[in-house]
């Protein structure tokens, strides 16, 4: 038996759902695209985060901190779990799929992966799963410690 195709959640849709889960966020459809901005705060302890999301049908959501700058750990020289290009890396191939909602998914995944930066930029040590989608973060004597 064939598979029926995901039907991807309209745009318009998912920015609506996006407002109401964080009303304040500031976004548009313009072009088959999406792009959103949205304050995240993963804990009452931790700082505000502006996140930028960007998503067209068949691609995957784009998800990248705005402000502040995301700033390494002393012993550390690129950022874990984050792609070339800057962009978060939040879910493993396959796992997010166009039926689903960003407010969510993504988001949900955005603001646990900023507790999991929060706590890496003092233990130096991610603490979250998944693999690492850039080179590694800390030398290897320093992820002994």
């Amino acid at each position: 038996m064939a598979s029926i195709p995901l039907r991807a959640i309209n745009l318009g849709r998912q920015l609506a759902s996006i407002k109401a889960v964080l009303p304040d966020a500031r976004g548009t459809v313009r072009g088959g695209e999406l792009v959103c901005a949205v304050d995240l705060q993963p804990t009452p302890a931790s700082r505000r985060y502006t996140v930028r999301v960007t998503y067209r049908h068949r691609r995957q959501p784009r998800v990248t901190v705005t402000d502040p700058p995301l700033t390494l750990h002393p012993r550390a020289t690129t950022l874990p779990h984050v792609y070339p290009d800057g962009d978060l890396c939040l879910y493993l191939p396959g796992e997010w799929k166009e039926d689903m909602l960003l407010s969510h998914t993504i988001l949900p995944w955005a603001s646990e992966w900023l507790l999991h930066y929060e706590l890496w930029r003092v233990m130096g040590r991610w603490s979250g799963t998944g693999h690492d989608c850039a080179v590694p973060s800390l030398t290897e004597s320093a992820d002994e410690g």
